[in-house]
C-alpha cells in the first residue's frame, strides 16, 4: 500500500514537472541508461525521442556538452533533502542529440524523488528560442550587409560627385536652398570657400534677369519631370551656363540636381570626334598597308598602302575577298597568323610574300593585333621589307651577334669548315623558326620551308629536333 502511494506520488510529480518543462527523462542511476522519455510540444514530438531508451544519455550528447552532463549527473537536486533552499542549482544548458543526430538545445536540471533511486531529468525546449536568435542573427548581417553596401554606394557617388569635371550642385526643391555642391561648381559661382555656397538661395548667385525664367525651369521640372535647358549668367564670373535641373525623390523629399555646362564643356564630343578622324585619316594615309579582317579573314577595310602592294586600283577591288588570297603560301600563312592572333592576340614581322594582280612577289612583314569589338576583328599591318632593304643593309642583333661568333674562328678552322658550320647554324635556325611559326605541324614547315616532307625529316634528325620515335 505505502509503494502504491509513493508511485501515486512520484506521477503526480512527473505530472507537477512536465506541467513547468517540456521533456522528462528518466535515468538509472548507476548506469545513466534511459529508462522512459516524455516529452510535449510538436517539435519534439519530431525529434522521437523515445530511441534514447536503453542506451546511455551520454550517448546524445554534442562535444561541448559532454562534460556539463556528466556535472549535471553527480550532483542531482534531492526533493527529500531539508536544505533544499541551500542548494542553489540553476538549470543548465545542454546541447542534445535527437536518435537521428540532429541538434536540440535544452536547459536542464535533474531532480531525485524521496524513496526513489531513479533519476528524473527535466529539461526546457529551446528550439524556438534558438531559432529566433538564429532569425534575429541573420536579420542584423543582413543589415550589416545593407549598411556596408549602402556605405559603399554613397563613397562612390561622392567620390563621382567631386571628381566630375562638370559643376553640379543639389537643391531642397521647397526652399531653392542649395544643399550639396561639388568643387567645380564652388571655383565656377564663386572662385573660393563652399560654405558661402552651401544653404544660400540659388538664385543669389545668378543674374536677376533670369530670375522668372529659373523659377518657372524648376517649377516645370518639379511638376512634370521634364528636363529642359536654359542658358543663365553667373554674377560672379559673368560666365554663361547652360542649366539642367533632374528631378530626385529623397526620403527627406524631392530634390533637384542641376549641372551646369559650358560651350567649352560642349565641345569635348566635337574634339573627341576631331581625334577619331585624325586616326581615320593617319590609317589611310599611312607608308605601311593596313588592313580589318573579320574573324574569317575577309577583308573589311583597307588603306590605300595596301591597294597600292596588292597592285589594286580601289577598296573595291579589295574589300569583301579572303585576306589569304594575298599571301604567298595562303593556307599555311593564315594559318599562323590566326594561330598565333587566338593564342597572344599580337604577332610582330612575320616574314612572308605578298602576291599583287599580276602575280608579282613582295617581300614583307606583318604585324597583327586582335581589335576591341563585339564581333572578332583583326587588323593586319603589312610593311614592304623590299623596299627597306634597297635603301641600305638592315642586320638584326642576332645574326650580329652569329657574325661576331663567326668571326673568332677564323684563324682556328679553315675558310671551308667555317662555311659550312655557318650554312648548318642558319639552316637549323630557320627550321625552328618554322617548327615555332606553325606551332610544330610538320607539312606546315615544309610547305613553308619550300622542302619535301621527307627531306625535311631528314633533317630534323640531322640536327637533332625531330622526337625520338619519330621516322624519317
Amino acid at each position: 500500500m505505502k509503494n502504491s502511494v509513493h508511485s501515486d506520488q512520484s506521477s503526480l510529480a512527473e505530472s507537477l514537472i512536465l506541467g513547468l518543462a517540456d521533456l522528462i527523462v528518466l535515468i538509472h542511476p548507476k548506469t545513466y541508461k534511459v529508462i522512459s522519455v516524455k516529452s510535449k510540444g510538436i517539435e519534439l514530438n519530431r525529434l522521437k525521442l523515445d530511441g534514447w531508451v536503453g542506451h546511455k544519455l551520454s550517448d546524445f550528447v554534442e562535444a561541448d556538452s559532454v562534460q556539463k552532463l556528466a556535472n549535471v549527473l553527480k550532483a542531482p537536486f534531492d526533493l527529500g533533502d531539508d536544505s533544499l533552499d541551500e542548494q542553489g542549482i540553476e538549470w543548465r544548458h545542454l546541447n542534445l542529440l535527437s536518435p537521428s543526430k540532429q541538434a536540440a538545445p535544452f536547459l536542464v536540471k535533474l531532480f531525485k524523488f524521496p524513496d526513489d533511486d531513479k533519476l528524473r531529468l527535466c529539461a526546457r525546449d529551446l528550439g524556438s528560442m534558438s531559432k529566433m536568435q538564429q532569425k534575429l542573427m541573420d536579420t542584423h548581417m543582413s543589415m550589416e550587409r545593407d549598411y556596408l553596401r549602402l556605405r559603399h554606394m554613397e563613397s562612390r557617388y561622392n567620390l563621382l560627385f567631386d571628381s566630375s569635371i562638370e559643376p553640379i550642385l543639389v537643391i531642397e526643391l521647397t526652399t531653392k536652398k542649395i544643399i550639396q555642391a561639388n568643387p567645380t561648381c564652388v571655383r565656377a559661382l564663386l572662385g573660393e570657400d563652399s560654405k558661402k555656397l552651401i544653404g544660400a538661395e540659388l538664385y543669389h548667385f545668378f543674374a536677376p534677369e533670369h530670375r522668372d525664367e529659373l523659377e518657372a525651369l524648376l517649377t516645370s521640372a518639379q511638376t512634370g519631370g521634364k528636363t529642359k535647358t536654359l542658358q543663365v549668367k553667373s554674377n560672379e564670373s559673368g560666365q554663361v551656363f547652360s542649366m539642367t535641373p533632374t528631378l530626385v525623390v529623397q526620403e527627406g523629399g524631392p530634390q533637384l540636381l542641376i549641372r551646369l555646362t559650358t560651350k567649352s564643356m560642349s565641345k569635348g564630343a566635337t574634339l573627341g570626334t576631331a581625334v577619331q578622324d585624325w586616326y581615320t585619316n593617319a590609317l589611310q594615309k599611312a607608308p605601311y598597308g593596313f588592313v580589318v579582317t573579320d574573324a574569317t579573314g575577309i577583308v573589311l577595310s583597307a588603306n590605300d598602302e595596301f591597294i597600292s602592294l596588292t597592285g589594286s586600283f580601289s577598296q573595291a577591288q579589295v574589300v569583301g575577298k579572303p585576306f589569304e588570297s594575298w599571301l604567298a603560301r595562303a593556307g599555311v600563312d593564315w594559318g599562323v597568323l590566326i594561330n598565333n592572333l587566338k593564342q597572344l592576340s599580337k604577332l610582330r614581322n612575320f616574314a612572308t610574300e605578298l602576291v599583287s594582280q599580276s602575280n608579282t612577289p613582295v617581300e614583307v612583314e606583318i604585324s597583327a593585333s586582335t581589335l576591341d569589338s563585339e564581333e572578332k576583328r583583326y587588323g593586319f599591318f603589312i610593311r614592304d621589307v623590299h623596299r627597306l632593304s634597297q635603301s641600305g643593309p638592315v642586320a638584326s642583333s642576332s645574326m650580329a651577334g652569329s657574325v661576331s661568333q663567326l668571326a673568332q674562328l677564323v684563324g682556328r678552322m679553315p675558310m671551308k669548315d667555317i662555311v659550312g658550320e655557318t650554312s648548318d647554324m642558319i639552316e637549323k635556325m630557320c627550321i625552328q623558326s618554322a617548327l615555332e611559326l606553325t606551332q610544330n605541324n610538320r607539312a606546315s614547315t615544309a610547305e613553308m620551308l619550300g622542302l619535301s616532307r621527307q627531306s625535311l625529316y631528314i633533317k630534323l634528325h640531322r640536327y637533332g629536333i625531330a622526337d625520338v620515335n619519330e621516322k624519317p
